[in-house]
C-alpha cells in the first residue's frame, strides 16, 4: 500500500509543506540526507508576507517570541574613524496599519527557525525528520499513478537500502537538487564567482551596542560586516567580499581570516568560537517548471539567487504554501490532479520576477565605493516596500474568478507587485481586516477579530458582504449555495454586516457573523455598505490568496468548477 507524500529535504521548505499537509489531514514522510541538522543564521529575514502565513499556519506567536527586528546598519571606513560614513536602515521600520498589521521585517537564526517548526511537526503531529536518510533514485509508475523510489539510510554506518512508494514526491533539498536532476528539470542560469565571498557565524566579543550591524569597507577592494544575531550574547553573522578578497585561502585558515578581519576594522576584536565558515556563490537560475506528473520541486530545489532582498526563503515558504493545499485536496480525492498544474502556472513567473530583482540588487551593491558614494538608495543597500512581498499575486492564474474586472486576465500584470496598486482583485492578498465583533459576542463584551485570525489553512473561506437593509432570508440563501456548491469540509462561511447604531445582527447558519465596526473589511475589500442587487462574495483560498470576487451563483458555480472539477 502506498505511503502518501515523501518530502525530501527538512529546510524551512520541507517543513512548511509538512505542516501545510499535516494541518490538512494528509501524512507525510520527511527525510534529510544530512547526519545532523545544519548550524547558524543563513536564510534569516523574515518578510511581512511570510509571517502573515505563519500566522494562518498558526506559529506566528512562536516565531516572534524567538526573531528580533531587522537591525540599522553602520559602515566605516578601513581603518574604523571616529564616525560612520554612512548610517541607515535597509528596511525601513513601519508602522503597523489595519490593512498591513504585519508589516516589517523579523530576524531568526534559520537554525532555530527550523528547530521552532520540527518541535511543532513532532510534538503536535507525532512527525520527525528522518536524518542520515537519502533518496539515490526514483521512478513514476505511468500504470499505477505512483513514484517508487530507492531510498538509502545510515544506520550504525551501514547503509541500509529501502524500496517505498508514493502517491507524491516533493524537492525541497536545495540548489544541488536529486530529485530536479533526475526529474530532468532544466536550472539555466549563470554563477557570479567574482563576487563570491566568505559567511558564517561566530562570537565576537566587546563590540558595543549590539543594536547595529557594523560593515567596514576599504573603497571596493575589502568589506567585512558583522551582524548580531536576534539572540543575547554575542554571536554576529559574518561577511567577508571585495575584489582584492582570496576568499579560498582565508575560508581554509580560520586564524588568518581573524587576522585580516581586525586589519581591516583597525583595531583588535575578541573572537570566541567559530560556529560555521564557507564559502558563497552566487547563484542566479531557476527551473523551466516546478514538477512532472506526481513529482514537483520547491525553495532553493527550483530557484536560487542573490541574497539582496532577502527574497530566497520567503520565496520557498510560498512556494510551499501554494502547493500544500492543493496537494491536500487531490491526495484526499476532493480535487483533480490537474489542480496541481496551477502551482506551476502561479509560481513560475513571480520566481522569474524575483530572479530580476534580486540580481538587479546584487549588481548594484557590488558596485559601491563607500568611500566615494552619497546615496546609498542608488546601491541596492535600501529595500523598496514590494520587497515585503505585500504585493506577489496569482492575478494572471487560470484557477481565479474576477466578477469585478472581466476581463482582467487579459491585462498586463507585474506578479510581484500588482496587489500593491490599490485594487482588490482575485489573486491578490487576502486583506486581513480588523476591529470586527463578532455575533453575539457583540451583545456580551465586543470580542474583536480579524479574518487573519478567522482565515484557516485547510479550508477555503467564503465572505458574504451582506449590505445595509438586506433581508437575512437573501444571506441563507447566499449560504445554501455556497454549502452545496463546495464538498464537504472544504469551506468555511462568514457573513460581513456593516455596522450601524440601529440594526440589530441575531446572527446566521454562517460559521462566522462578524459586524465590520471599524469599516476596515467594506473599505479594503472595495464594498460599499449600501444595498445592490448583486450578492458580494469573496472566496479566499486556503494559502490566504483571493481566489474569487462574484456577483452570483454562476460565478461561484466557474471557481468551484476551476478547483474542485466537475461535481
Amino acid at each position: 500500500m502506498a505511503q502518501p507524500i515523501l518530502i525530501v529535504g527538512a529546510g524551512p521548505v520541507g517543513l512548511v509543506l509538512a505542516l501545510s499537509l499535516l494541518q490538512n489531514g494528509v501524512s507525510v514522510r520527511i527525510i534529510n540526507k544530512q547526519l545532523s541538522h545544519p548550524v547558524g543564521h543563513r536564510g534569516s529575514g523574515l518578510q511581512p508576507r511570510t509571517l502573515e502565513l505563519y500566522k494562518l499556519l498558526g506559529i506566528l506567536p512562536d516565531i516572534q517570541n524567538q526573531s528580533g527586528p531587522f537591525p540599522p546598519m553602520k559602515v566605516y571606513t578601513s581603518p574604523e574613524g571616529p564616525e560612520p560614513v554612512k548610517e541607515f536602515s535597509m528596511i525601513e521600520d513601519l508602522e503597523a496599519t489595519p490593512e498591513y498589521p504585519l508589516v516589517n521585517v523579523a530576524m531568526l537564526s534559520q537554525d532555530r527557525h527550523e528547530a521552532l517548526i520540527r518541535d511543532v511537526l513532532a510534538k503536535k503531529y507525532n512527525t520527525h525528520v528522518e536524518l542520515g536518510t537519502e533518496l539515490r533514485s526514483f521512478v513514476q509508475n505511468r500504470h499505477t499513478g505512483q513514484v517508487e523510489a530507492r531510498i538509502v539510510k545510515l544506520v550504525d554506518g551501514n547503509e541500509v537500502e529501502e524500496a517505498a512508494i508514493y502517491d507524491f514526491l516533493i524537492g525541497a533539498d536545495g540548489a544541488r537538487s536529486v530529485v530536479r536532476k533526475q526529474l530532468g528539470l532544466t536550472f539555466l542560469g549563470e554563477s557570479r564567482t567574482e563576487a563570491s565571498m566568505i559567511v558564517g557565524d561566530l562570537e565576537v566579543k566587546g563590540l558595543p551596542d549590539r543594536k547595529y550591524w557594523r560593515g567596514w569597507a576599504d573603497g571596493q577592494r575589502i568589506f567585512v560586516s558583522l551582524r548580531p544575531w536576534e539572540t543575547d550574547g554575542d554571536l554576529y553573522n559574518l561577511l567577508i567580499a571585495g575584489s582584492e578578497v582570496d576568499v579560498t585561502r582565508l575560508a581554509s585558515n580560520i586564524e588568518e581570516m581573524i587576522r585580516m578581519i581586525n586589519a581591516t576594522i583597525g583595531r583588535e576584536l575578541e573572537f570566541g568560537d567559530v560556529l560555521c565558515s564557507g564559502i558563497w556563490t552566487p547563484n542566479i537560475r531557476m527551473v523551466d517548471r516546478f514538477g512532472e506528473g506526481r513529482v514537483f520541486v520547491a525553495g532553493d530545489a527550483a530557484h536560487v539567487h542573490s541574497p539582496n532582498g532577502g527574497q530566497g526563503m520567503n520565496s520557498g515558504v510560498q512556494d510551499a504554501i501554494n502547493l500544500g493545499w492543493k496537494l491536500s485536496l487531490v491526495q484526499k480525492g476532493l480535487a483533480p490532479l490537474g489542480l496541481l498544474t496551477s502551482y506551476n502556472d502561479e509560481r513560475l513567473s513571480i520566481i522569474a520576477v524575483m530572479l530580476k530583482k534580486t540580481t538587479l540588487l546584487l549588481d548594484k551593491t557590488m558596485s559601491v565605493n563607500w568611500k566615494e558614494t552619497e546615496d546609498t538608495d542608488m546601491f541596492g543597500f535600501k529595500k523598496g516596500f514590494e520587497m515585503r512581498q505585500l504585493g506577489v499575486n496569482y492575478r494572471g492564474s487560470p484557477i481565479v474568478v474576477d466578477e469585478r474586472y472581466s476581463g482582467s486576465r487579459l491585462e498586463v500584470v507585474d506578479p510581484y507587485k500588482g496587489g500593491l496598486d490599490g485594487r482588490v482583485r482575485a489573486g491578490d492578498r487576502a486583506p486581513a481586516a480588523g476591529g470586527l465583533v463578532c455575533v453575539p459576542a457583540e451583545e456580551t463584551g465586543e470580542m474583536t477579530t480579524t479574518l487573519f485570525d478567522v482565515f484557516t489553512p485547510s479550508k477555503h473561506s467564503m465572505l458574504v458582504f451582506a449590505k445595509e437593509g438586506r433581508d437575512d432570508s437573501e444571506v441563507e440563501q447566499v449560504l445554501g449555495v455556497v454549502n452545496t456548491l463546495f464538498p464537504e469540509g472544504t469551506v468555511q462561511t462568514i457573513v460581513l454586516y456593516p455596522y450601524c447604531q440601529n440594526h440589530n445582527v441575531a446572527g446566521t447558519r454562517a460559521d462566522w457573523t462578524l459586524v465590520d465596526k471599524e469599516g476596515y473589511a467594506f473599505k479594503h475589500y472595495h464594498y460599499s455598505v449600501y444595498a445592490e442587487d448583486r450578492w458580494k462574495m469573496v472566496v479566499v483560498r486556503p494559502d490566504a490568496y483571493i481566489g474569487a470576487i462574484v456577483e452570483g451563483e454562476e460565478g461561484l458555480r466557474e471557481y468551484v468548477k476551476l478547483v474542485f472539477g466537475t461535481r
